[in-house]
């Protein structure tokens, strides 16, 4: 599945990802999930955040880097495989 990141928020640890999901369809976190190739935490949620006309945005996912050494690896605007 691939996803846009959108925000990193890493002022403190641990760093999280805002990340955009592109396409449709359900996914899951494996044991060992990466998302472009870092390591991330098995955790994930839905921050609250809404469109532009106003909805609820669900396409919009927070991701837990494992260590935020791998920070440099990702940025804003980068399309990312979630595997």
């Amino acid at each position: 599945m691939k996803f846009e990141i959108t925000y990193i928020f890493g002022k403190q640890r641990p760093v999280t990802l805002f990340a955009r999901q592109l396409g449709t369809g359900d996914f899951t976190l494996s044991d060992a999930p990466m998302l472009g190739g870092v390591p991330i935490k098995r955790y994930m949620s839905q921050p609250r955040s809404i469109t532009p006309d106003g909805r609820p945005d669900l396409s919009q996912f927070a991701f837990v880097l494992s260590t935020a050494n791998d920070l440099p690896r990702l940025g804003v605007g980068q399309i990312v495989e979630l595997t």
